[in-house]
């Protein structure tokens, strides 16, 4: 049930914007804001911005903002209940339970009981099962810490989660939504998860999600992950993150690593700011999620082929979210886990500082790969370097790149950055890019627009709005929506406080779009006081009016020539026409 709109005013106006985001953002002030890079996308240069006068926060680059609500619900990927309520807790604001019929429960919280209770089933299967035990302990995970990462181990059972979890009153159809349980085709359900060590998976916060599972013994796949769920998506978490976020702004670095034991291997002996990705391949959400922590990544791979493919892979993720990480190739062991067991974790801290340019490595790849004294060789490694330059192609680092680029596979500047325009053209637009929440002001018809922008930011224009009757001839189908939901909060509240508007906005899109709009750039701000922005507004109302009429005496003249000339039906319309004709001065 919905929280009253005075307790989210009540925790609105405890939240100190500043600190709630400074807590995932690393900001600096300027003038009376605050400024830092972008969490929501590839920002190479400060162009986030937070108002706490307004209190909220506006990306120029992607056009992300809100308020503290918003901010939240992105980056916990939360409801905008569940944002207040997060917020409510931290600055000890009181908000009533709500009723709910009995026996109904919010489904999330349900999915998060599933997955607690199925850990006490994997933990008390692993002190049964010595030979699981033998296994983590061959691996260099004592037993103390077998419990403090609340490892666990799933028997090789097809119905020993089930009947566990019916035992406890979990329901099996938010057991097979987090992925416990499977339907059976014939009806009934089978345990996920067999004659595997189970791994818990933790979101930014804190809250176990998911489960990573390694098979013990023979079997395939090696791992097993829970699937998607409405409490998790893999390529929004990285394991370990919530572990190392403070340990990473203290050390002002992240190491990668690519698989769960080698981020434990790791933080038992001490590196407590590494991280991993979920045993599939690194994605772009999890850069930027990693990015609000450190800009400085030293990433791990094994020095076979597939080490390198990771690298030819990952790099270009990393430039377009304006990172340039370092790397240490594994050319004795077979990855992180194996290595500091051998070598011990001081020379592993010294293969650390010894990283190199994961650009330098990748061009040297390229060098030891292909005879880049012919032209077949040379191609061959310009096909491999434009997916990379062209993730670089508008970033400040361009210029740059593309000399060292074009000196080590000995291609011509020129043609290099032809074929980067080229294929920069042909790229797919950005994900997410609908709904408003990545259009700027002049994205929207100039006249609909100011009206609509007027609402927000003019006092008493949302009464003339609706006394002129143009509403519903808004064509724009977000403004008009934006406007209706103005029109709605004015009547609930008897009035209109713009900055109580944008904090009661639940859409990320729309709210980003208000928070655009209150604080717009200067340049594309067309309703500023030095360009008489009252008049631009007066003068779009009118215009929109106007053609309303347009239309309606364009329609009146088509259905005369239908009609009986001088009957009734002419007469009416006839006399609409020139009522019409006054008002538009004709």
């Amino acid at each position: 049930m919905r929280i009253p709109e005075s307790k989210i005013a009540e925790v609105g106006s405890a939240a100190d914007i500043v600190q709630v985001i400074s807590g995932y953002v690393d900001l600096k002030r300027a003038g009376k804001d605050f400024r830092g890079i972008c969490p929501f996308h590839g920002d190479k240069d400060p162009s986030f911005y937070v108002s706490p006068q307004k209190g909220i926060f506006h990306c120029f680059g992607c056009a992300v903002g809100g308020s503290v609500f918003n901010f939240i619900m992105k980056m916990e990927n939360v409801s905008f209940v569940e944002a207040v309520r997060m917020l409510a807790g931290r600055y000890g604001v009181d908000i009533p339970a709500t009723r709910e019929p009995a026996g109904a429960r919010d489904e999330r919280e349900r999915l998060a009981q599933a997955l607690e209770t199925s850990r006490i089933y994997f933990a008390e299967s692993l002190r049964r099962n010595e030979a699981a035990r033998d296994y983590l302990a061959g691996r260099g995970i004592p037993g103390e810490w077998m419990q403090d990462l609340g490892l666990g181990f799933a028997p090789d059972s097809w119905d020993g989660m089930e009947q566990f979890l019916v035992g406890r009153g979990i329901r099996l159809s938010d057991a097979a939504a987090v992925g416990l349980v499977k339907p059976r085709t014939s009806g009934g359900y089978y345990d996920y998860f067999r004659s595997r060590i189970m791994i818990p998976i933790n979101e930014l916060s804190g809250r176990h999600v998911a489960y990573g599972g390694r098979i013990v013994g023979p079997g395939d796949p090696k791992y097993l992950n829970s699937p998607d769920s409405p409490i998790f998506r893999k390529r929004s978490v990285l394991y370990g993150l919530d572990s190392a976020r403070e340990a990473i702004r203290r050390e002002g670095f992240v190491v990668m690593v690519e698989g769960y034991f080698d981020q434990i291997a790791l933080r038992i002996r001490g590196l407590e700011n590494t991280v991993a990705p979920l045993g599939t391949a690194l994605g772009s959400e999890q850069i930027r999620l990693l990015k609000r922590f450190a800009t400085e990544v030293i990433t791990v791979f094994d020095g076979d082929e597939a080490g390198l493919k990771a690298v030819k892979r990952s790099l270009p993720l990393f430039l377009a979210e304006g990172i340039e990480p370092r790397c240490v190739i594994l050319t004795e062991d077979k990855d992180p886990d194996e290595a500091v067991n051998r070598v011990g974790v001081e020379a592993f801290r010294r293969l650390l500082e010894s990283s190199v340019s994961m650009i330098d490595f990748f061009l040297e790849s390229l060098e030891r790969q292909h005879d880049l004294r012919g032209l077949h060789g040379r191609n061959l490694a310009l096909e491999e370097s434009l997916p990379v330059l062209r993730e670089v192609a508008d970033s400040k680092e361009r210029d740059y790149l593309i000399e060292r680029f074009s000196s080590h596979i000995r291609v011509r500047e020129d043609r290099l950055r032809r074929l980067i325009s080229t294929g920069a053209m042909n790229r797919r637009p950005a994900e997410g890019a609908g709904r408003g929440t990545r259009r700027s002001l002049y994205d929207f018809p100039a006249d609909e627009r100011n009206v609509v922008r007027g609402m927000l930011l003019r006092e008493g224009f949302i009464d003339r709005v609706l006394e002129s009757g143009i509403l519903k001839d808004l064509e724009d189908p977000v403004l008009l929506e934006l406007a209706l939901s103005m029109v709605e909060c004015r009547e609930d509240k008897g009035d209109f406080d713009p900055l109580m508007f944008g904090r009661s906005l639940e859409d990320s899109g729309l709210a980003s779009l208000v928070a655009g709009w209150i604080k717009p750039r200067p340049d594309e701000d067309d309703l500023r006081p030095e360009v008489d922005g009252d008049l631009a507004m007066d003068q779009s109302l009118d215009r929109i009016r106007l053609r309303k009429l347009e239309k309606r005496k364009a329609a009146i003249k088509a259905r005369m020539e239908k009609c009986t000339p001088c009957g009734d039906e002419y007469n009416a319309l006839a006399m609409e026409l020139w009522a019409i004709g006054q008002r538009l001065h004709k």
